[in-house]
C-alpha cells in the first residue's frame, strides 16, 4: 500500500473542516450529525475518523484554525512597520475579520465556538490561550506606546491590551448577528479613536 504524504493528508483534513464548517454555519453544532459532514465532504465514515475521532474534535479543529489565523493576522500587522500604531492595528484586524466572515463565515463560526466553550473545556481551554495570545502581543505594542508617550503609561499595559481585545469579540457579534452594514466604517473609526 502506497503511503499518504503529509500534503495529502493536510488537504484531507482542510476538506473535512472546511465541509463541517459549512455544515455548523447552515445548521449549528448540535443539529450537524457526522452524516452531514460526511454527505458535505464526499467522504467516507473511515475517512473522516481517521482524522477526527468526533464531531467535539471537528469543532475544536475549526475553532483552532479560526483563531490561529487571526493571531497571525494580528502579529502580521504588528510586524508591519507601516502600520504599528493601536489603531492601525486594530484597524487591519477587523478589516481582516470582516474578509474572513465574507469568505469563510469567521464571524458566525466566533459565536457558535464561544457558546460551545461554556460546555467543552478543550475549546475553553483553546479560547483562553488565543486570548493571552492576542493580548501578549498588543501588550508588547501598548508598552511600546507608553514608552513613546502616546498612551498613558500609569495603566499597565497588559490591561490596555485587554481593552483592545475586547474590541474583537464586539466587531464579530455585531457582523454575525447584524450583518456587514452593523461593521460599516468601524475599522476606520478605530483608527480615529486611536491615532497613535
Amino acid at each position: 500500500m502506497p503511503k499518504v504524504s503529509e500534503a495529502y493528508k493536510e488537504n484531507r483534513r482542510t476538506q473535512i473542516l472546511d465541509a463541517a464548517q459549512r455544515c455548523f454555519v447552515r445548521d449549528g453544532f448540535h443539529r450537524t450529525s457526522m452524516q452531514d459532514i460526511l454527505t458535505e465532504a464526499g467522504l467516507s465514515a473511515g475517512a473522516v475518523y481517521r482524522y477526527f475521532p468526533s464531531k467535539d474534535d471537528i469543532i475544536v479543529a475549526i475553532a483552532t484554525r479560526n483563531l490561529d489565523h487571526m493571531v497571525a493576522v494580528l502579529r502580521d500587522a504588528v510586524g508591519n512597520r507601516d502600520s504599528r500604531g493601536l489603531g492601525a492595528t486594530m484597524a487591519g484586524l477587523l478589516t481582516a475579520a470582516q474578509g474572513e466572515q465574507d469568505e469563510h463565515q469567521l464571524a458566525t463560526v466566533a459565536l457558535m465556538v464561544w457558546s460551545e466553550a461554556l460546555r467543552n473545556p478543550a475549546l475553553a481551554d483553546r479560547l483562553t490561550a488565543t486570548d493571552t495570545d492576542l493580548r501578549g502581543v498588543l501588550a508588547r505594542l501598548v508598552a511600546e506606546q507608553q514608552k513613546r508617550g502616546t498612551l498613558p503609561a500609569d495603566v499597565p499595559a497588559e490591561t490596555l491590551a485587554g481593552v483592545f481585545v475586547a474590541v474583537l469579540p464586539g466587531f464579530l457579534l455585531q457582523l454575525a448577528l447584524f450583518g456587514p452594514q452593523a461593521v460599516d466604517g468601524l475599522p476606520s473609526a478605530v483608527k480615529t479613536l486611536w491615532p497613535t
